[in-house]
């Protein structure tokens, strides 16, 4: 996959906004944040510390543990090689996370 392809997946969610952090694409569900790219071929997803715990343990190959200001505050997932159903997912449970119940609902169970 790549940057324009995370980008578009996460635009494809219930009322995300694209915004700019730090000169980079982020994304947000009703002002939480939700995902951040803040390299080239990958992006942080907010998956909660168990989720990103999760992500880290069964696709070490694709996700590891990032830590900010001393808390476990994402999962750094290289999307270059990842199997495009995967990245979905991910995004998809990120988004999740930060999404109010009522929006979750649109997306399913």
């Amino acid at each position: 996959m790549d940057a324009e392809a995370v980008r578009a997946l996460a635009l494809s969610l219930p009322e995300v906004e694209e915004y700019t952090h730090g000169d980079l694409p982020a994304f947000r569900v009703r002002g939480r944040r939700f995902a951040t790219m803040l390299e080239r071929s990958s992006v942080h997803l907010m998956l909660g510390e168990a989720g990103i715990r999760e992500a880290a343990a069964a696709w070490p190959e694709h996700c590891s543990e990032r830590w900010f200001a001393g808390r476990l505050s994402s999962a750094l997932v290289d999307f270059s090689r990842i199997e495009p159903q995967l990245m979905r997912e991910l995004v998809t449970d990120a988004w999740l996370t930060r999404a109010p119940a009522s929006l979750r609902r649109q997306v399913g169970p």
